[in-house]
């Protein structure tokens, strides 16, 4: 991932180059009178165009770069957690309570615990109301 980014931002200061450049070579052959004002000006535009452009790609490819390394550290902190629960729970020194707030902290709670819990709360709900049917027939 390091690699990916250093090689990135190689390629972009030598695109950067090349920008100045070329910008460079237009003015240079607009003070030589070979080429017209019109023609710098679109050149130059054109040429500004095409860098900003890469600019974006830059700044896109730096973020999701930063994103990534976001997420790694996340995944190795979790796996961290996991591993000194682990070793708790081998070494017979961790309190149950405390390691499964532990791992549900790292893991969260799966959505079938939230559709249980629902469903639960909702069978009640039916049982009652049809209760209350059957008595008003």
């Amino acid at each position: 991932l390091n690699a990916k980014e250093k090689q990135s931002k190689q390629r972009f200061e030598v695109q950067q180059k090349q920008h100045l450049a070329r910008l460079a070579t237009i003015e240079a052959r607009f003070k030589n009178h070979t080429l017209s004002s019109e023609s710098r000006g679109n050149q130059t535009k054109m040429e500004n165009f095409f860098f900003n452009y890469w600019v974006k790609v830059r700044g896109n490819q730096h973020h999701q770069f930063h994103t990534s390394l976001k997420i790694q550290h996340g995944t190795m902190e979790k796996e961290k957690m996991m591993i000194d629960a682990y070793e708790k729970t081998i070494a017979g020194t961790a309190n149950k309570a405390e390691v499964r707030k532990e791992i549900a902290k790292v893991s969260g709670v799966p959505e079938v615990v939230f559709l249980q819990v629902a469903w639960r709360s909702a069978a009640k709900y039916f049982s009652d109301a049809l209760s209350q049917v059957r008595a008003a027939k």
